[in-house]
């Protein structure tokens, strides 16, 4: 909360620290790249496998399958709702945190959630989709 006149410009300088990458963050990738025991790779397959099950998991919904990253989008537009109304239903009927996309970009991103899934352990990823159906039904 803050003065309207500055918000806008308080949320993009947010934006850049939380989302973007940050030069905290360049430093230790730089690290991990050029280290002798790096465990990139497993990071990679670990995140591969979160993706997956959540893709076999959201079937039913229409997911922006990600080549990579810790995320992706799903378009809840075809269940006549936007992003806001999911992620409020998926919060309080399932205790699912989603992002809503609205201001992420076009006027159609107010259709999408995101899902960030890098740091669920698989446990917690499992019934996802039994979860999405009951709270988005």
């Amino acid at each position: 909360m803050g003065p309207k006149e500055i918000i806008a410009d308080i949320a993009r300088v947010s934006i850049s620290n939380v989302v973007c990458q940050t030069g905290i963050a360049m430093g230790a990738v730089a690290k991990a790249i050029s280290s002798d025991d790096d465990k990139i790779e497993e990071c990679v397959s670990i995140w591969k496998s979160r993706r997956n099950l959540l893709m076999k998991e959201l079937s039913d919904f229409d997911v922006i399958p990600p080549d990579g990253g810790w995320s992706f989008l799903i378009n809840v537009s075809t269940l006549g709702m936007d992003g806001q109304e999911a992620s409020k239903r998926l919060i309080k009927k399932e205790n699912i945190a989603a992002t809503p996309m609205v201001n992420w970009g076009s006027e159609s991103s107010k259709n999408y959630l995101r899902i960030v899934f890098s740091n669920e352990p698989m446990e917690r990823l499992e019934g996802i989709g039994k979860r999405f159906k009951n709270a988005l039904a």
